[in-house]
């Protein structure tokens, strides 16, 4: 009995942690970007510039992958005239639809930085998205979003060239439940094996 006991004690220990546990700037490039949809409260996005790192000259965009629209304004946040806690009302969305962040880079204008790897031109995610609580750089809570700004082959892919916070939208689920809950049900199969070896 007291293997189930450890096996559940380990499940509940795990499932505590955080839903999101990848540490800010993103630690694995690459990885695709969980989906984001506006929420049923409101039309409207309430963006909040967070900070910059790169040294070319960015802004942002938010693409409806729904209507297969930009939302309005469709270039905002110019990154070395913001300052951390500027905002931008985005409009133009349903709720319910999925929105793709797009960087523009000045020094690549024919290429698409997207948090959808599909849509961007070197078919990478250039975000990392994820909850955020609010901090002292900013107190808004919502969704965090770390963007990269140079193609594949260039690019550092530390997700923190341009960085967001976004209100109105929600995000999908991350892997790491799933992981927890995969490894808490292999921890019950084993302690039951034990279990039934020794009872024989």
């Amino acid at each position: 009995m007291r293997y189930y006991l450890a096996a559940l004690a380990t499940v509940v220990a795990l499932s505590s942690a955080a839903l999101y546990a990848d540490p800010v700037p993103y630690g694995n490039a690459g990885t695709v970007a969980p989906t984001v949809t506006t929420t049923a409260t409101g039309t409207s996005i309430d963006a909040y510039f967070y900070s910059v790192s790169a040294g070319d000259n960015d802004t942002i965009s938010l693409y409806d992958a729904t209507t297969a629209s930009f939302l309005s304004p469709a270039t905002a946040f110019p990154n070395h005239a913001s300052t951390p806690g500027d905002m931008v009302t985005f409009t133009g969305s349903n709720a319910g639809d999925t929105i793709v962040f797009e960087l523009n880079n000045s020094s690549y204008p024919n290429d698409i930085f997207a948090s959808d790897p599909a849509l961007s031109t070197d078919g990478i995610n250039h975000a990392y998205i994820t909850n955020f609580s609010g901090d002292s750089t900013l107190s808004v809570a919502g969704t965090y979003v770390g963007m990269e700004d140079l193609p594949l082959g260039v690019s550092d892919l530390d997700y923190n060239d341009d960085t967001f916070v976004f209100t109105q939208v929600s995000t999908a689920a991350t892997p790491e439940p799933t992981s927890f809950i995969l490894l808490g049900t292999g921890l019950l199969g084993f302690a039951g094996a034990v279990r039934r070896k020794f009872s024989l």
